[in-house]
C-alpha cells in the first residue's frame, strides 16, 4: 500500500479554499478499520462548505465528503464483529464522545462532542478513511457499493419521515424541494401508505419532479408557475396537509408549510436555511401545529435501510445520474448546483 493518496481538501475557511492535495494515509486505532473508498456521494452540502455559503467555522484543513462505501482493508486488534475484505458503509459520526446523556440514550447523533466525516475529520474524497468500527455497517450481499454509498441520506429521509414524523395509512404528505433526500421522503411516506404525496420543486426542477413520480408522488407541482397552496387546501376536507416535511429550508417554504398544515398537523424541516425567516411563526400555535427540526440518524436507522435496499423495497442507484473520478470534483459540484444532477458519485484515483 502507497503511504500517500490523492484527497480533495478544504484547507481554509474562505470560500473556493479547496484543492486537490496529496495527504498521507490514515493510520488507524485499535478499535478502527482503514476502509478503500468505492464510491462517495456528493452531498448538497459539499459545494456550499466549498463555495462559502454555509455559516460553518471549519478546522482546516479536512478532507471532504461524508456519504461512502468501501472495503476494508485494515482492522485494528481490538476489531471484533468485522474484518479485511468486508463490504460496508459508514455513518456520519466519525467520533462522539460515548458518554453523555444524549449518547446513552441513542442520540449520539446530537452529542456535544460529535465530529463529521468531511466536516470536522477528513473525509472519503480520497482512497482511504479511517473509520472507527462502532459506526461501520456491513453492507447485503445484494447491494451494490455504488447503491451502499447513498445509504445515509437515505437514513436521513427514514429518521425525518418514519421516527420523527407520525404519516397513518391515507395521509396526505406535502415534500417541499425535490432533491435525493427529498425523494426518498415521498418513498418513506408512500411505504408508510400516505394516500397523497405532493411533490413541491421551484425552477429548474422539472426532471426531479418528474423522477418523482417514480418515488411515489401523486401531485407534482412546481411553485414556480402554479402556486401549490390552493391545490393543497382543495384536497380532502379542505383543512391542509397531514404533514409537511420541508428539505429546502428557505424562509419561503417554511411560511407556505406553515399555510398548508391543517390544524393540529405536523411540520419536519430537514433543510437550514440560509437567512432569518422574518416572520411571526404564531400560526403554529393558532393551528396547535407539532414543528420539528431534523438532524441525522442512528446506529438502528441504518441498519433498518439497509434491509430495505436489500428486499429490493429501495433502489438507489436510479438516483445516480453522474460518476466521476474525484479529480473532477468541481465538475461533480457544479452538476450539483445546477440541478443537472439528481446524484453523483465519485471514484478514488491513484
Amino acid at each position: 500500500m502507497k503511504t500517500t493518496m490523492k484527497a480533495v481538501v478544504k484547507f481554509d475557511n474562505v470560500a473556493n479554499a479547496t484543492e486537490l492535495r496529496e495527504v498521507p494515509v490514515p493510520q488507524i486505532g485499535p478499535n478502527d478499520t482503514l476502509v478503500e473508498v468505492s464510491y462517495v456521494g456528493v452531498c448538497g452540502t459539499d459545494p456550499h462548505m466549498h463555495n462559502g455559503t454555509v455559516a460553518f467555522n471549519f478546522n482546516c484543513p479536512f478532507i471532504l465528503g461524508h456519504e461512502f462505501a468501501g472495503i476494508i482493508v485494515q482492522a485494528g486488534k481490538q476489531v471484533s464483529n468485522f474484518k479485511v475484505g468486508d463490504r460496508v458503509t459508514s455513518e456520519t459520526h466519525a467520533d462522539y464522545c460515548g458518554q453523555c446523556a444524549l449518547c446513552r440514550t441513542n442520540n449520539y447523533h446530537l452529542c456535544r462532542g460529535r465530529k463529521g466525516f468531511g466536516f470536522h475529520l477528513d473525509g472519503a474524497f480520497t482512497r482511504y478513511v479511517k473509520v472507527p468500527e462502532r459506526v461501520l455497517h456491513r453492507v447485503p450481499d445484494n447491494v451494490s457499493l455504488k447503491a451502499a454509498s447513498l445509504t445515509e441520506p437515505l437514513c436521513v429521509a427514514y429518521k425525518s419521515v418514519i421516527c420523527n414524523s407520525t404519516v397513518n395509512p391515507g395521509d396526505t404528505v406535502v415534500v417541499i424541494g425535490p432533491g435525493p433526500i427529498g425523494l426518498l421522503c415521498m418513498k418513506m411516506a408512500q411505504l408508510c401508505g400516505a394516500g397523497q404525496i405532493i411533490a413541491i420543486g421551484t425552477q429548474g426542477d422539472d426532471d426531479r419532479l418528474e423522477l418523482a413520480k417514480s418515488c411515489g408522488a401523486t401531485i407534482i407541482i412546481n411553485s414556480s408557475r402554479i402556486d401549490p397552496l390552493p391545490k393543497i387546501m382543495s384536497m380532502g376536507d379542505g383543512y391542509g396537509a397531514d404533514l409537511i416535511v420541508d428539505t429546502a429550508g428557505a424562509a419561503e417554504t417554511l411560511k407556505l408549510s406553515m399555510s398548508a398544515v391543517r390544524p393540529n398537523g405536523q411540520i419536519t424541516k430537514i433543510g437550514w436555511g440560509p437567512k432569518p425567516v422574518n416572520f411571526s411563526l404564531d400560526p403554529l400555535i393558532a393551528k396547535s401545529v407539532t414543528f420539528k427540526g431534523h438532524f441525522s440518524h442512528t446506529w438502528d436507522v441504518w441498519e433498518k435501510c439497509l434491509t430495505l435496499m436489500s428486499t429490493g423495497q429501495i433502489d438507489l442507484e436510479r438516483l445516480i445520474t453522474h460518476e466521476l473520478p474525484i479529480d473532477k470534483w468541481e465538475e461533480a459540484f457544479e452538476l450539483v448546483e445546477t440541478k443537472k444532477a439528481m446524484k453523483v458519485v465519485l471514484t478514488p484515483i491513484d
